[in-house]
């Protein structure tokens, strides 16, 4: 119910109308420009948008006092710099240092039309200026893209109730330049809302997606949290190996022909019991992980990968998820204590497991175990169900 005493404040306060709009957080960008007789030019916009896809528009909304806009409106070019979560400090020095010091100590490169890409920056986007028009007491400026890139894995620099931040992850979905994962991330956008129910039971998860060699995280959902960590770190878009002896669960349901050729990536003394591990997945519907010395070790590679993507090289990784211990024979109290992660199977229509919702972080206790276990594999069976296929058990 809205408070009496705010519910009549008019939009024509400025301070008010501030207070209400600044409840949205926006990115925070510097359009620049690199005039022929001076030094480049940069401006600090928090109103940037997207404007059409065909053509390719973007815009931005500079203010009718602004002393940069009118040095930036002759520049036959522009270059959109999505500010990173750390350049704060780039960010103060462009708004507030002189026009010809601005760039003073700030690292860039030239864009395909000379305009300046700041390095570190998340993403640029180099383009043409089509049109201003006036809004009150701002300016429409939209601009045609020739070219842009994500230049960076960080999270962006955002502006909220006047101050600058970066948001602290719940959910993410993996970038995708190549378009490699445009099946997968499809699948996991038609089931993210069932994937949100685990993380609302405090599990954190993972959902993951066989591509080529890989298992690549194209999601991932967290519990929401009091702290909020200074640079908010994920493991989404991460490529992990696909390699023995690592959790099986995309090949458990696989044709005979696939896990034949899966089982003989193993040594000769280990395949029987690969076969094994198999068939212990498709009768429980789910892959279970202990925790080991190799799962510790794998556990702190990832962190490192979710702070500084390509930390770790792939040779480790390979060796550390050859070293994970899965799948035990039976599940007593004294083995579910000792549980770590837990993937569930998520099937297409053509009966196919294409992702795999894995769960961790729960305390490992048997009770405990056994509610996430029937948690992630309660979503994964919805989620195979608004895929169009119920769950195989054959």
């Amino acid at each position: 119910m809205m408070s009496t005493s705010t519910a009549h404040r008019s939009p024509e306060d400025p301070a008010w109308f501030r207070h209400v709009l600044g409840q949205y957080p926006t990115g925070v960008c510097v359009i620049t420009a690199q005039p022929a007789d001076g030094p480049p030019i940069g401006m600090v916009v928090g109103s940037f948008s997207s404007v059409s896809m065909h053509p390719p528009l973007v815009g931005f909304y500079p203010s009718n006092t602004s002393e940069t806009w009118p040095h930036l409106q002759r520049a036959s070019h522009w270059c959109v710099n999505i500010l990173a979560a750390h350049q704060s400090d780039v960010c103060r020095r462009i708004a507030t240092a002189p026009l010809a010091e601005r760039f003073e100590g700030v690292p860039w490169r030239p864009a395909p039309s000379g305009a300046p890409i700041i390095e570190g920056a998340v993403a640029w986007i180099d383009c043409v200026p089509v049109a201003v028009h006036d809004a009150g007491d701002h300016k429409i400026a939209l601009a045609e893209v020739r070219h842009l890139d994500a230049a960076s894995t960080e999270l962006p620099l955002l502006f909220f109730r006047s101050g600058y931040g970066s948001f602290s992850p719940l959910t993410l979905t993996a970038y995708d330049p190549d378009m490699s994962l445009t099946r997968p991330l499809r699948h996991f956008e038609l089931i993210r809302s069932i994937a949100q129910e685990l993380p609302d039971q405090g599990l954190r998860c993972l959902v993951t997606a066989p591509v080529s060699d890989s298992v690549v995280v194209i999601g991932q959902l967290d519990p929401p949290s009091g702290s909020v960590a200074a640079r908010p770190t994920t493991l989404v878009g991460q490529r992990l190996p696909f390699r023995p002896h690592g959790p099986s669960i995309f090949e458990a349901w696989a044709p005979a022909g696939e896990q034949a050729a899966w089982v003989a990536r193993f040594s000769p003394d280990s395949q029987e019991a690969e076969i094994r591990a198999l068939a212990r997945i498709r009768e429980r519907g789910f892959s279970i992980g202990l925790g080991s010395e190799g799962h510790r070790r794998f556990a702190a590679a990832l962190e490192q990968l979710a702070a500084e993507p390509g930390a770790v090289p792939n040779e480790e990784l390979d060796a550390l998820v050859a070293s994970l211990d899965y799948e035990p024979a039976d599940l007593t109290d004294a083995v579910l204590a000792e549980a770590r992660v837990i993937s569930a199977p998520v099937f297409d229509s053509a009966g196919s497991p294409v992702l795999a919702m894995t769960v961790f972080g729960f305390r490992a206790k048997p009770d405990i175990v056994r509610d996430a276990i029937a948690a992630v594999t309660r979503c994964a069976q919805r989620a195979t169900r608004t895929l169009g296929l119920a769950p195989r058990r054959d």
